[in-house]
């Protein structure tokens, strides 16, 4: 006989199974792994040397991408006259992202790289509109706006935590201008040739930037190594970060479109933060968490103010 215990229990785990069949799984992982890596990168930076960690990482996932592409017998070869573009895009675009993301962490705390890294769709409007690519609607320059108001509330409002500088913030935001630059000049790239293939060619190309910049503390790392721990770090953020979270996430854009799957952005920060305060003792003060949430209103506005595709 049925109880009403069992039959409260049973509905209980109807909304529960209901719930999950709205939730996308492979944009959920993504942006938890996202958004946990933020907090790793940081423990890991107090070890290791900040332009070694920053040289590895792509040099790793390049080489996870370019097998990835072997496994899936796609062709590796870009035409000639496409290498403009995409050494643009790696130079100026991700070898900057790469460099001032990894920098910027190691000045400031990882809840803040996490709210201002969501900034680079803000960063993004600006330079289409400014170029005259977009238009510019009410909803996004209101979007902008407030954007803008939540990111100065972030960066000038004192740290709690004591862990983050104005520097750092500042690097971070340069990361988020580098981001515009990977996702904006390489476009029709990713049109012709699909993500996978674009991101391992830009990753090539920033990461012989970043080498060269990195070799000697590379080779400091090497000579002295950090703990396991800070090892593991590094290969969370390259193998399950660069590499995992990409392969989920553009399935995720398949399975929903780029509008649906851009919902899942948000939560980003939202883990970044609350992993920070679990592993790292990290805090936000009141202002700062209002200044968060502003920014990411305001980021919402903006990619619902502008034309989406799929």
């Amino acid at each position: 006989m049925r109880t009403p215990a069992m039959s409260a229990r049973a509905a209980k785990g109807g909304r529960v199974a209901a719930l999950w069949r709205w939730v996308n799984l492979p944009a959920l992982a993504a942006v938890v792994i996202w958004g946990a890596a933020f907090p790793i990168v940081k423990y890991a930076l107090g070890e290791f040397p900040v332009l070694a960690y920053a040289a590895l990482r792509p040099v790793i996932a390049v080489a996870l991408l370019f097998g990835l592409l072997r496994l899936r017998g796609e062709p590796m070869a870009v035409d000639r006259r496409d290498w403009p573009r995409l050494l643009a895009a790696g130079y100026a675009g991700m070898a900057l992202f790469q460099l001032c993301f990894i920098l910027g962490l190691g000045y400031t705390s990882a809840s803040h790289s996490a709210l201002l890294l969501c900034t680079s769709p803000l960063l993004g409007a600006v330079v289409l509109w400014l170029g005259r690519r977009e238009p510019v609607s009410a909803r996004s320059l209101v979007g902008l706006l407030l954007g803008l108001t939540g990111m100065a509330l972030v960066v000038l409002q004192a740290d709690p935590s004591g862990t983050a500088s104005l520097a750092g913030d500042l690097l971070t935001l340069l990361a988020a201008l580098g981001w515009v630059g990977v996702t904006i000049l390489p476009r029709s790239l990713v049109a012709r040739y699909g993500p996978v293939k674009v991101t391992a060619w830009l990753l090539l190309a920033g990461a012989t930037v970043l080498v060269a910049i990195g070799w000697q503390e590379t080779l400091e790392a090497l000579r002295s190594p950090p703990s396991l721990l800070a090892w593991l770090s590094l290969l969370y953020s390259a193998v399950v970060a660069m590499v995992l979270a990409n392969v989920l996430w553009q399935r995720a854009v398949r399975a929903l479109g780029s509008t649906q799957t851009l919902a899942y952005f948000y939560l980003q920060p939202v883990v970044a933060i609350l992993l920070a305060a679990a592993m790292l003792g990290e805090r936000l003060g009141l202002l700062q968490a209002i200044g968060g949430a502003i920014t990411l209103l305001g980021v919402g506005l903006v990619q619902r103010g502008k034309p989406t595709t799929g």
